[in-house]
C-alpha cells in the first residue's frame, strides 16, 4: 500500500472505472471477477504510479483500449450468423463501431493529454537577450 492515501483512493477509483468499462465490454461480469479486477488493478496502479495523474493516465488509457475493443468483439460475434447476418445484428455492429471508435479516440486522447501534462516541462534554451531586455534585467537586479 502506498504512503499517500490520496494516491490509493485514486487507484481504487481508477480501477473501478476500468472494471466498469470491462463490465460494459463483456455485457456483465460476475461479482468475483469484478472484485478481482478492482483489487488487482488497484494494487498495480498503487505500486506503479507515483502521482494521481499517472493513475488516471493509465486508467483512461485502458478505458480507451476497451472502447476500441468493443467493435472488434461484436464483429467476432457476428460471424456466428453466417454470411448474411440479420439487420438487427448489423445495426448493433454499426452502433459499436460508431461509438466505440469515437469514445476510444476520446479516452486515448485524454490519456495522452494527462500524460503530457504530468511530464516535467523541459527547460527551454535561453535565447540571447536583446539590448533592451538586458538593460531591464540590470535595472531589476539593482
Amino acid at each position: 500500500m502506498p504512503n499517500d492515501p490520496k494516491l490509493f483512493v485514486n487507484a481504487v477509483l481508477g480501477a473501478m472505472a476500468v472494471a466498469g468499462g470491462l463490465w460494459f465490454l463483456q455485457g456483465g461480469l460476475s461479482l468475483t471477477v469484478t472484485v478481482l479486477v478492482v483489487v488487482g488493478l488497484t494494487a498495480v496502479l498503487a505500486n506503479v504510479c507515483q502521482r494521481a495523474a499517472q493513475v488516471w493516465t493509465w486508467s483512461t488509457l485502458l478505458l480507451g483500449l476497451e472502447s476500441l475493443a468493443w467493435p472488434f468483439q461484436l464483429l467476432g460475434e457476428l460471424q456466428q450468423f453466417g454470411p448474411e447476418p440479420p439487420m438487427e445484428e448489423m445495426s448493433k455492429v454499426f452502433t459499436a463501431v460508431l461509438f466505440g471508435v469515437f469514445s476510444g479516440i476520446f479516452w486515448l486522447t485524454f490519456a495522452y493529454g494527462l500524460y503530457r501534462r504530468s511530464q516535467p516541462s523541459p527547460e527551454e534554451p535561453a535565447a540571447p537577450l536583446t539590448p533592451n531586455q538586458a538593460k531591464a534585467k540590470r535595472r531589476k537586479q539593482r
